[in-house]
């Protein structure tokens, strides 16, 4: 009975002093799986530049990347950081992310926003195109402005604004000024022609924009006033008539306002205050010795051209 206890408590404490099971339980407790440490962050660059993209991360080696954008695997992505191809402003407000996997597990970084601003642009607009002043009575004059806004995103800087032109005058001037982006000046242009007829010219406006020179083209006409009269005769009255009062309205049958302020001994009258395009109704008046004055005279009418 004695031997057979001892080999039973032999055999016993051999298995449970195994070397070999007890040092493979130590060596599977040390494995980790990936763990993200640092999140890719969002970046902002200018299009035709690149940006780069960095995660942190631990867990046990040897650890796999792969690079997403907007969700999609890049090819050749995968290191610890990604540095992106020249990006265009269609590319602004795509997101990057990153997967990271070894043999115990995988770990998904958030999403890094990438934002591309426009190339810089020096760009000076005007207001309009053309300005045409129209018909300008000589000697006279007629302004109109011109407005320019910086509609890039840098300052631009107007060196010259020339005006040409026989009458064509620019008020004021907007050389030298610098405008910041989605800022404006505004200056006027003049014609005062000195003769009657069409005229031409033009304004230049120079900048370090890249649209420069900016051409507005200007144009209008010369008239030279026409003068009207009309010539006004009647039948004289009966004898004892001294004088007569001539009348004008704006409308048929009146109200009549005196053409003069003391009654005519003549027959005839030319008036002189008459414009273009109207049409004036005059009557006449008699006057004898006392004073006294007749009745309106049958009215008659002179249309201006």
């Amino acid at each position: 009975m004695a031997s057979i206890v001892a080999l039973l408590f032999v055999t016993t404490l051999s298995f449970n002093s195994s070397p070999a099971l007890a040092g493979h339980g130590r060596n599977h407790s040390k494995l980790a799986a990936p763990h993200i440490t640092a999140q890719p962050t969002s970046q902002t660059v200018t299009a035709g530049q690149t940006a780069t993209f960095a995660v942190g991360v631990s867990g046990t080696t040897p650890l796999y990347y792969q690079w997403k954008k907007n969700g999609s695997p890049i090819a050749g992505a995968t290191s610890p950081t990604y540095s992106t191809a020249a990006m265009s402003a269609s590319d602004s407000g795509s997101q990057f992310s990153v997967a990271v996997s070894n043999t115990v597990g995988s770990a998904d970084s958030g999403a890094a926003t990438l934002t591309v601003m426009p190339a810089t642009t020096l760009l000076l607009n005007a207001s309009v195109s053309t300005l045409n002043f129209g018909s300008v009575t000589v000697p006279g004059s007629s302004s109109q402005n011109i407005t320019l806004t910086n509609a890039g995103n840098s300052a631009v800087t107007i060196s010259q604004v020339l005006v040409s032109g026989a009458g064509f005058n620019a008020g004021g001037s907007a050389a030298g000024l610098i405008l910041s982006p989605a800022q404006s000046t505004s200056f006027s242009v003049l014609f005062a022609p000195s003769a009657s007829g069409p005229a031409i010219g033009s304004v230049m406006v120079s900048s370090n924009a890249t649209n420069s020179p900016s051409t507005i083209a200007l144009a209008g006409t010369g008239v030279v006033p026409v003068s009207h009269s009309v010539a006004l005769s009647w039948a004289p009255g009966p004898t004892g008539i001294v004088g007569y009062n001539t009348y004008v309205g704006s409308a048929s049958g009146g109200p009549y306002l005196r053409l003069t302020s003391a009654p005519l001994p003549s027959t005839s009258l030319v008036d002189s205050s008459v414009q273009s395009g109207q049409t004036y109704y005059y009557v006449v008046t008699a006057l004898d010795a006392t004073n006294k004055e007749s009745a309106y005279s049958a009215e008659v009418s002179a249309s201006l051209p």
